[in-house]
């Protein structure tokens, strides 16, 4: 621990209080004591590099950086801080002697939520899935409309046929997973809305179908999809596999139809935490 002057307390200066060598030396030697103790004021037996620490004397810039780890620590509690001393403030990473980016998790959980609403951004209507072919049972009407129940109201694409046989039209979209993503949430990790006029899946339904941009394979679906309310498609974390931020996912919105019932598809929520 570093030994003060003996003689530290100086006159406060004013404007006329001449330069003198012996208070100018005492106050250099009081600011160096100080820093002395900044640094070796530990309790953990921790060893920094390089040359040891005295008054006035810091020989790198890497003594430097660990003397402010140091005061950081005292600070926070957090003893991994300064143990890699190839890391940076930025670089920690909470697991013990080594550094890396600082995982949103280390700030607290932070639920996030982005919801598209009709008409989607970058969503357009398909006759195919994929760039595969039609399907060959694409005579109906397409529309765009506002239902309002119960003083909510709710943007929709719709379809809906006269034909005996059910035919069917894809709504397709894009979405960029975003730079602050962590994980998907547990149960409701994507949410889509959708109502149909009648409550069998031979009539009219709504499929759901998800592929990540640049792969052929179905990462999840979730099909023939009913209900005479408003409702949701429910597709949980597990279905998804894994997502890192930039990641491009395409949705595939699958509405079917005959016999003059309509297929409804309104918000599309995304739930996550970064």
């Amino acid at each position: 621990m570093a030994i003060y002057p003996s003689n530290p307390n100086l006159p406060q200066g004013t404007n006329n209080t001449p330069v003198n060598p012996d208070n100018w030396n005492s106050l250099v030697n009081n600011i160096n004591a100080i820093g002395l103790d900044l640094v070796d004021g530990r309790s953990d037996n921790q060893t920094f590099p390089g040359i040891p620490h005295t008054a006035g004397q810091s020989n790198d810039i890497g003594d430097m950086l660990n003397a402010i780890r140091h005061m950081i620590v005292t600070i926070s509690g957090e003893t991994n801080w300064y143990n890699d001393t190839g890391a940076s403030l930025k670089s920690h990473d909470h697991s013990s002697g080594k550094g890396g980016v600082i995982p949103w998790s280390s700030i607290g959980i932070n639920n996030r939520v982005i919801e598209m609403y009709p008409s989607y951004p970058g969503g357009v209507w398909t006759p195919s899935l994929h760039g595969g072919p039609p399907s060959g049972s694409n005579n109906l009407i397409r529309n765009t409309g506002q239902d309002v129940v119960s003083n909510i109201a709710r943007n929709y694409y719709e379809v809906i046929s006269s034909e005996a046989t059910i035919q069917d039209y894809y709504i397709g979209l894009r979405f960029a997973i975003p730079e602050n993503f962590g994980v998907w949430t547990t149960n409701n990790a994507i949410q889509v809305e959708y109502r149909t006029a009648n409550e069998s899946s031979a009539n009219c339904g709504v499929d759901l179908v998800i592929y990540k941009s640049g792969n052929s394979n179905i990462i999840t679906s979730n099909a023939n999809n009913v209900s005479l309310n408003w409702s949701n498609i429910n597709i949980p974390n597990s279905a998804l596999g894994s997502w890192v931020p930039g990641d491009i996912m395409e949705l595939y919105l699958k509405l079917k139809t005959r016999n003059n019932y309509y297929t409804r598809v309104g918000k599309i929520r995304f739930n996550f935490i970064s």
